[in-house]
């Protein structure tokens, strides 16, 4: 397998690919992201990825100069010139090279990126969280690459040793840094809704009819903190994580082992490539 990258329709090495410095999306983070889950040579959901990258660009205002059904066909073209068999395909949409400038450049094309990376993933994993305050913009449905305070509230979650940072706004829970957040009371299935403050995760989205397909009752509704650590199971999800239960939030452990709502919601969701 070789780590291949796609600039604006140039495969290049990855570690060969450049862009240049007065790229806004270097210059400025004025740029969107989408991350895509490869298992057996195959990209898993791409249409619903492609779908949140379209609303990311309506949501910065930023013209593509490729079709979803072009960028489609290069993530392909580029899973299987790459060979890759297990791991990601990161795609990236910047506004372009420009002199720096804060207002938007005219007649810029864009900047398009997508490349491939080997990695393995584990099934289930046990995660460790911490509750730190969400101190983001109020545009966190967009999956923009300005992270900046998501990367600051991971960091506090390494520096506690913890895998994960869970965002909390005026008591309530958000999201994690990088991943969506779920509990889990008696049979029902709760997760905060989409909003200004979280994103419309794939895995996310193709989870809850999924929970209702195996016998759960589904609430998208804030959760307080206080509800949340009394909760009988948690778990969080995202594309490189598939569904990683909590074994311990702040002080709150949640069991030896994986629930046995969040295990046969992960075993549901192994994901069929396609």
């Amino acid at each position: 397998m070789e780590e291949l990258c796609w600039i604006n329709a140039s495969v290049t090495r990855l570690a060969d690919a450049t862009v240049s410095v007065d790229d806004r999306g270097y210059v400025f983070a004025d740029g969107v992201y989408e991350v895509f889950r490869v298992y057996a040579g195959k990209t898993f959901a791409v249409e619903a990825h492609l779908r949140r990258l379209a609303r990311s660009c309506e949501g910065i205002e930023l013209s593509l100069q490729y079709s979803l059904e072009e960028i489609d066909k290069a993530v392909h073209d580029l899973v299987r010139q790459s060979e890759l068999e297990s791991g990601i395909v990161y795609l990236q949409a910047t506004r372009g090279v420009a002199p720096r400038g804060h207002a938007f450049p005219l007649n810029t094309p864009a900047t398009l990126m997508i490349y491939t990376r080997s990695m393995s993933f584990t099934h289930c994993a046990r995660q460790r969280v911490i509750s730190v305050p969400d101190e983001r913009w109020k545009r966190c449905w967009i999956k923009a690459i300005a992270l900046l305070p998501n990367v600051l509230a991971k960091n506090l979650a390494v520096k506690a040793n913890a895998d994960e940072a869970i965002l909390v706004d005026d008591g309530l829970v958000q999201e994690g840094s990088t991943s969506n957040v779920f509990i889990v009371e008696r049979d029902t299935l709760i997760t905060p809704p989409i909003g200004p403050k979280v994103l419309p995760g794939v895995t996310r989205e193709l989870l809850l009819p999924l929970a209702q397909s195996i016998g759960m009752k589904v609430e998208e509704r804030p959760i307080p903190i206080a509800e949340a650590l009394a909760a009988d199971e948690a778990f969080l999800t995202s594309t490189t994580r598939e569904v990683a239960w909590i074994g311990q939030w702040d002080t709150r452990t949640f069991g030896e082992a994986c629930g046995e709502w969040t295990r046969r919601l992960s075993d549901a969701f192994r994901p069929t490539p396609g």
